[in-house]
């Protein structure tokens, strides 16, 4: 795929806005850059734009949304929509479907909501879920800290007649209920230990716990029920920003947020199982999906039903359910990066379950030996050292940061570029609304019929899902007749809903047949009777806020 940039490394955040800003001057027809919000850290979160402007007002188009590092730590994600607006800049003109994508639709693009957050992760040895603003700080206890002064943060392991692991030959194992002799090891994460009182060792809860995808308005829960929730919804400048632009941003059908890690791709509902949700938009998930699995292998599952593995205590809060369950917009978060699959333990996404330990130790031996093998400069032996707290240890393992949670550089390139895929596969799903036919007919002297047929050409329906219609956010599509006076109908019509063909019901028939059945309307006429000179030049506008707009014009 053509870009104008190398994406060969993770990108800070002086690096990201030198390139959105070039790109906007080189390509300012195509793309525009603004600021949502800016951060504790006085950092921008970028906004881009990309469509043509001769073509109208981004605002009167259909619109596709994407956005990345809605957690710290989640880089991949940003830096597959970087390549995306890169792609899509670079490739303007110059291939056919970049070009009409730009022409008839809109994108937008967040591609790093938290910048503090994620400056500290990609300059510090820290990892942290969304932002570093201390939350809900402990005062005692054991709290990372680079102890060995390697840039990364690892593992330590101390003898302790009360530890509850026992190292073995390939590295450690649980120790048994019965086991009363022998060596024992504690095993923590690398830090030091506050306020020690010499015996027992406290964990701290992470010092940036703020989770920004619980801080969102549908199923936010406090702290107490939620971990990282915030003091209330939307409490994160960030997080506000964010949601205000898709409410300036009507025209929004369809939406993409990209995080790490896993391997799969994600649909709302997430705190309802999916069969109490409406059947037409689970069916337009699945069929979307497909085109996801297809460009990046990733299966395509409902939350709630076979992500969630504690259904009574889920996790919510999260953008993509605020997006359809408030907003009646498609969401989709994509989690990069399947690490489980190349060391050969493919997740069952259908009949996932709790790993057992012996699984879990599994696990964790083969992502050494994959890390010894595929990027050996993420991983330590255990080397001995002194502990300011806690005395003689080890310290060792591997770089959970650029191994589990993002792929190691040289991976990277497999991540975004079958994810920009699935994008411009994805953002060619949206409604479109289109004058097929205009027509007049002579009445009598100055006065004339004139028909029109308006159509959605998209896949969606010109409401977006069934949901908006439940939520009664959807718009009728209208219909402007200009330049003539109306003696039968009106100025501007509304004609109701245009479906897309995702409403046709096909199927391969038992028999060997294929079928197409009835379907509600994908087109519809608009008459009305005018009084006009001959000569006259008639102008028809049909517009809907999330399938965008078309104009037609005829001489009487």
């Amino acid at each position: 795929m053509k870009t104008t940039y190398c994406f060969d490394q993770y990108f800070d955040y002086e690096e990201m806005t030198s390139m959105l800003k070039s790109l906007c001057e080189k390509h300012s027809d195509i793309m525009s850059l603004t600021s949502i919000c800016t951060t504790v850290e006085k950092r921008e979160v970028w906004a881009v734009e990309l469509t043509n402007k001769k073509t109208g007002n981004g605002l009167a188009k259909p619109a596709f949304y994407i956005d990345g590092n809605t957690h710290a730590g989640e880089m991949t994600g940003s830096m597959a929509a970087l390549h995306t607006i890169d792609v899509l800049a670079t490739g303007y003109q110059e291939y056919v479907e970049i070009t009409k994508l730009l022409d008839e639709n809109v994108i937008y693009v967040i591609p790093r909501i938290t910048p503090d957050g994620a400056e500290t992760y990609l300059k510090t040895p820290y990892s942290l879920r969304s932002v570093n603003r201390s939350y809900l700080k402990e005062k005692e206890g054991l709290t990372q800290e680079d102890v060995d002064n390697d840039g990364v943060l690892r593992m330590m392991r101390f003898k302790d007649p009360h530890g509850a692991w026992v190292k073995t030959d390939s590295f450690m194992r649980k120790r048994m209920p019965d086991e009363k002799e022998g060596e024992f090891y504690s095993v923590y994460a690398e830090g030091i230990v506050e306020n020690f009182d010499g015996l027992n060792v406290k964990v701290q809860k992470p010092k940036w716990g703020l989770d920004f995808n619980r801080n969102y308005p549908f199923g936010w829960f406090c702290e107490v029920r939620q971990p990282g929730a915030g003091a209330y919804p939307l409490s994160n400048p960030e997080n506000k920003a964010v949601v205000d632009f898709v409410l300036a941003h009507p025209n929004i059908s369809c939406v993409a947020t990209h995080h790490t890690s896993g391997g799969v791709i994600l649909y709302p509902p997430g705190t309802k199982p999916e069969k109490t949700a409406h059947s037409f938009d689970m069916k337009v998930y699945k069929e979307i999906g497909k085109m996801g699995t297809a460009e990046m292998g990733y299966e395509t599952i409902n939350i709630f039903d076979h992500f969630m593995l504690d259904q009574a205590n889920y996790s919510s809060g999260a953008f993509d359910d605020w997006c359809y369950e408030n907003q009646g917009i498609y969401a989709y978060t994509i989690e990069l990066w399947d690490l489980k699959n190349r060391i050969g333990k493919k997740e069952d996404w259908t009949n996932r379950k709790m790993d057992s330990d012996e699984e879990k130790l599994d696990t964790y031996l083969k992502t050494i030996e994959w890390v010894k093998e595929n990027s050996p400069e993420a991983y330590k032996e255990f080397t001995p050292f002194v502990h300011p707290q806690l005395g003689e240890g080890e310290v060792g393992g591997f770089n959970y940061k650029f191994v589990v949670q993002n792929p190691p550089k040289h991976l990277l390139k497999q991540e975004y570029e079958k994810t920009t895929k699935f994008m411009l596969r994805y953002a060619k799903v949206l409604p479109q609304i289109n004058i097929s036919s205009l027509k007049s007919e002579f009445i009598s002297e100055g006065v004339y019929k004139i028909e029109a047929v308006i159509e959605n050409k998209g896949y969606l329906p010109t409401y977006g899902s069934q949901n908006a219609k439940s939520l009664k956010i959807d718009e009728p599509v209208k219909v402007s007749l200009m330049h003539a006076k109306c003696l039968m109908g009106k100025n501007i019509e509304e004609i109701g809903d245009l479906e897309g063909f995702a409403c046709i019901r096909s199927d391969y028939s038992y028999y060997g047949h294929i079928s197409t059945g009835s379907a509600p309307a994908i087109q519809k006429n608009v008459e009305w009777i005018v009084e006009a000179e001959p000569g006259t030049e008639i102008k028809v506008l049909a517009f809907h806020p999330r399938a965008g707009k078309s104009l037609k014009t005829m001489m009487l």
